[in-house]
């Protein structure tokens, strides 16, 4: 029996992770006339700034279905929300996340880099985003170059244990780019729906996605591979779509087009009509 679509509930996986949004996923269904998924990518990262609680309190505002975010490991072991391997770009602080305390990463102003309006906001630990959002808006949790911090699927999985939210319908979503992560996401958090990024670039093959419907529920693309030979190649097995990073009407156009399941935007105003 496999681990991934194919194997599991006879509903989509991603569907049940997300019963408590406003519209559900009907991947390979043609069913256009219920929307896509509207993920708010490191929260509305146009107005406020990336992977910050305010981020993700205006996503909830602006009604965004999910909220995607980033994660980290600190020296001392705390999982963070922070999209690059350094702080230098959204903090006023230098120097690699993993050479850093908490309390060090704690200390830094990660909102006046976007706006003085944001001065004073911290960059998050996923407890605080998890005990703060779980249960009031998706979350799509994305781990960051995870072979880089050892043992932080372990310190993930039984975070979401402690919490509950290691059930299906809890509206959570794994994803990353590494693989063999993901498949150690698989089996320590079983019920919790995984999405298999790809990178720019890559060919989308018959045989990467036999692979990834064994411990995989969704495949997350960036839009320059979101064409539809691609999109219908991915829901032949089982799988749903994710489209990131869209940015303005032409692209989200054409993904409507398309019926894909989920579109990842920094800007959750992004009308979908």
């Amino acid at each position: 029996m496999l681990g991934g679509a194919a194997g599991r509930d006879a509903r989509h996986p991603v569907r049940s992770a997300v019963a408590q949004a406003p519209r559900a996923l009907h991947p390979g269904q043609g069913d256009f006339s219920v929307r896509p998924l509207i993920v708010a990518h490191r929260g509305a990262s146009k107005y406020a700034p990336e992977n910050t609680m305010a981020a993700f309190r205006l996503a909830r505002e602006m009604g965004a279905d999910y909220i995607e975010l980033d994660v980290r490991m600190t020296r001392d072991g705390r999982l963070i929300v922070l999209h690059d391997e350094t702080v230098d770009r959204t903090t006023d602080g230098t120097g690699r996340a993993d050479r850093m305390t908490f309390g060090e990463i704690l200390d830094l102003d990660a909102g006046g880099w976007f706006s003085a309006a944001f001065r004073g906001e911290r960059v998050p630990s996923l407890e605080e985003v998890l005990d703060g959002f779980a249960g009031a808006i998706g979350l799509i949790l994305e781990l960051k170059q995870p072979s880089a911090y050892p043992g932080i699927e372990h310190r993930l999985a039984g975070m979401l244990a402690e919490r509950g939210l290691n059930r299906p319908d809890s509206g959570l979503i794994i994803q990353s780019f590494d693989t063999r992560s993901l498949r150690r996401m698989r089996d320590l958090v079983p019920d919790v729906p995984i999405a298999v990024l790809v990178r720019p670039g890559r060919r989308v093959t018959t045989q990467n996605l036999a692979a990834y419907r064994t411990y995989a529920d969704a495949v997350s693309l960036p839009f320059s591979l979101a064409r539809k030979p691609v999109i219908d190649r991915i829901r032949a097995h089982g799988l749903a779509v994710l489209v990131w990073d869209v940015r303005g009407e032409r692209q989200l156009d054409r993904l409507l087009a398309y019926g894909v399941d989920g579109i990842l935007t920094n800007d959750p105003m992004l009308p979908v009509r």
